[in-house]
């Protein structure tokens, strides 16, 4: 049990794959329209409240209120403009959790307000979805103090049962249904995760690749970013086949794959391609990618295996970008990336290569 609660406790964050996912798939926009809808109407329920009779009455009571009306219409702008970028997905949901608080403790009347409290269940729903389990529990708490409050206030007016009743549904509620969206995006991740990965290496497979990059450069889109792509394609592959077995292939296959693993950071996406060949993606704040690949070319070189690797670098500046576009972009600079691989292995191999952009009107840039 206690392992089963130290998994669930630190169950890694999944904004970056299944906004990938979504967009991958064309689903982001409906997405988007749909938890801006959710909020909108929230807000004008909250506004509908505000002007009925038995309302929230006094000037903080007010203010509190309406500042959670601002905080939902601040919510709705920001997914009708754009597809958040991870952190901005993490404060929209403490905006909209603390929004909730606000106009449940803002209420004059405890009943109403208790059952208000189920609007929590909207946050966590969102969190376990795209976010930690931490986060879920602190919606949870949040939720949690503001129903026992409500519920103390309409046990006050003589109504024990009533109040017992309805905090135990409130907080059944709260809980039950993001550990159920929760449970069933750990089963799709799980399921998409070995569907999605090469068998050999462990690494992701071509068409995983993509949407792990969409998801890469739309949750984590900020100023002056860079998006780099690599491609590392092993030299004379087919000799070492020849002469040692396919069997030291896959062993040196196997030893690449580790090697990427161990120079790249956690945000990297990584993947082979097919045969020898694998591909890399990483967002940076800096234009300069000499770093990554010269490390790389050093690290497979110094392999037990006895391998070298042509690479090719591409790099873009993703400021200005439409999200519509990541797409297009990145099978952009996948095409420059195997240009210069190519360049790199005329060269004699064991090196790096930038390319330079195939069109004028590419914003992808290098240099030879």
């Amino acid at each position: 049990m206690l392992a089963v609660l130290r998994r669930w406790w630190h169950r890694p964050d999944h904004y970056d794959w299944l906004s990938g996912y979504l967009h991958a798939r064309g689903m982001s926009r409906t997405t988007r329209v749909m938890l801006a809808t959710t909020l909108a109407s929230f807000t004008l329920s909250l506004v509908v409240l505000m002007l009925s009779s038995g309302g929230p009455q006094g000037a903080l009571v007010l203010l509190l209120t309406w500042l959670a009306a601002a905080a939902g219409l601040v919510g709705a702008a920001l997914w009708i403009w754009r597809w958040p970028a991870r952190r901005q997905s993490v404060l929209f949901a403490a905006a909209t959790s603390t929004s909730v608080a606000l106009a449940c403790v803002a209420y004059p009347n405890p009943l109403a307000a208790l059952l208000g409290c189920t609007a929590f269940a909207t946050v966590g729903a969102y969190l376990a979805f795209f976010h930690t389990s931490r986060l879920v529990l602190v919606n949870f708490a949040l939720a949690a103090m503001v129903a026992v409050r409500e519920a103390a206030g309409v046990a006050a007016t003589g109504h024990v049962g009533l109040a017992v009743v309805d905090l135990w549904l409130i907080l059944h509620i709260n809980i039950a249904i993001p550990l159920a969206i929760q449970w069933l995006v750990s089963t799709l991740g799980v399921d998409l995760l070995h569907a999605d990965r090469d068998p050999l290496t462990g690494l992701l497979n071509r068409r995983a690749f993509l949407h792990k990059t969409l998801g890469l450069v739309t949750a984590r889109r900020s100023t002056d970013m860079h998006l780099t792509v690599l491609l590392v394609d092993l030299d004379n592959f087919k000799a070492l086949n020849d002469s040692r077995g396919h069997t030291a292939g896959d062993e040196a296959l196997v030893q690449v794959a580790q090697a990427l693993r161990n120079n790249v950071r956690g945000t990297a996406v990584i993947a082979r391609a097919g045969g020898e060949e694998f591909i890399l993606a990483d967002t940076w704040t800096r234009a300069d990618s000499r770093v990554l690949p010269q490390r790389l070319c050093r690290a497979i070189a110094a392999l037990p295996a006895g391998v070298t690797a042509s690479i090719g670098v591409a790099t873009t500046r993703l400021e200005g970008t439409d999200s519509a576009n990541y797409q297009s972009l990145i099978d952009r600079l996948v095409t420059s990336a195997d240009d210069a691989m190519y360049c790199a292995k005329r060269g004699g191999g064991n090196q790096f290569h930038h390319q330079a952009p195939r069109d004028p009107t590419d914003t992808v840039y290098g240099e030879i």
